[in-house]
């Protein structure tokens, strides 16, 4: 029965997310996606790689909590993510047998810095294994900083 609603919330999030075809000319929405890295390891914890979307339609990404019923319920902090345009990144650090015990909020909000919001927004729903099936996008290498002038 959870598999069951785990696939059906994952059908309602990819579906509700616009999407293209491929050589498609109209930009799209981008997906949230994880990815878990193999080469971290502290004792029996692994790190998740959580990365959403700065906007999704005309809300902005206000902030993402991760929540297990009746233990805990915790704002964690997001940064841009370097190769990834357009996303922010979050890492979580868990033990791969709790990975779908979490919940996953991304809430977005009218307000691109997430002030006041008298009239919506969106939250998001999800799980890390239902984020590690999305295919990501490819990853853009930022170009080098400008040089700092230091005759100044």
């Amino acid at each position: 029965m959870q598999r069951l609603l785990a696939a059906f919330i994952f059908l309602n999030i990819l579906f509700s997310l616009p999407s293209h075809a491929c050589g498609d000319a109209k930009q799209s929405e981008n997906l949230p996606f994880a990815k878990f890295d193999e080469t971290y390891r502290l004792e029996k914890l692994r790190l998740y790689q959580i990365f959403a979307p700065e906007k999704h339609g005309e809300y902005y990404l206000t902030s993402i909590y991760i929540y297990k019923k009746n233990e805990q319920h915790i704002s964690v902090s997001f940064t841009d993510a370097f190769v990834y345009p357009g996303y922010k990144e979050v890492d979580l650090v868990v033990h791969p047998d709790l990975v779908n015990t979490y919940d996953i909020y991304l809430n977005y909000s009218t307000t691109e810095d997430g002030g006041l919001v008298m009239c919506g927004g969106n939250n998001i729903k999800l799980n890390i294994n239902q984020l590690l099936e999305v295919k990501s996008p490819p990853e853009v290498i930022p170009p080098p900083p400008e040089p700092r002038n230091v005759n100044k």
